[in-house]
């Protein structure tokens, strides 16, 4: 017999294959997805520190008052609740540390990513003072680092490094 078409298992195997390979290609992607959230998060990150910079060097005023003691950011990640956000702040008094009445604004970062570790403390303030900008961390002039990562997969993680001179990047 020469009969000539496609029998039912065939078909059904054509489509079990195209099926699996769809389901690696899916998978695939939701893994991606993440990390390019994650590389994002840092991109933003940094932004938000060099702006911060800027206001310092650029003697902006917060309300009406100019921060002589410069502008800061912190950071903290002793708590699920501040691993998930970071708080520009004006510092008012001058002494390099964050107070809540000084609170410009709170940047919360996108789901699935926390800060999971801050060098050299647990606790960060980040404070950039005109006109160089000097940077204090802790109230110290110093270096800092922090580790962002996927709340289900630490392994995946960016560090955000801001040096003594100022200078910020992502690696």
């Amino acid at each position: 017999m020469n009969e000539k078409g496609v029998t039912l298992i065939e078909l059904l195997m054509v489509t079990a294959i195209i099926g699996i390979l769809l389901a690696t290609i899916f998978m695939g992607y939701r893994g991606e997805n993440k990390e390019l959230i994650l590389q994002r998060v840092a991109s933003k990150m940094v932004t938000d520190m060099e702006r911060t910079r800027e206001m310092a060097m650029s003697a902006q005023s917060n309300e009406g008052n100019y921060s002589g003691g410069g502008y800061g950011i912190y950071l903290s990640d002793n708590s699920e609740d501040l691993k998930k956000q970071y708080t520009i702040f004006a510092d008012t008094n001058s002494d390099q540390e964050r107070s809540a009445s000084e609170d410009i604004d709170t940047i919360y970062m996108e789901d699935n990513i926390l800060i999971t570790n801050l060098t050299p403390s647990n606790q960060l303030d980040i404070v950039f003072v005109s006109p160089s900008p000097n940077v204090y961390i802790e109230g110290v002039e110093g270096s800092a680092m922090i580790r962002i990562a996927i709340d289900t997969d630490s392994s995946k993680f960016k560090e955000v490094v801001i040096s003594n001179t100022g200078l910020i990047y992502a690696r």
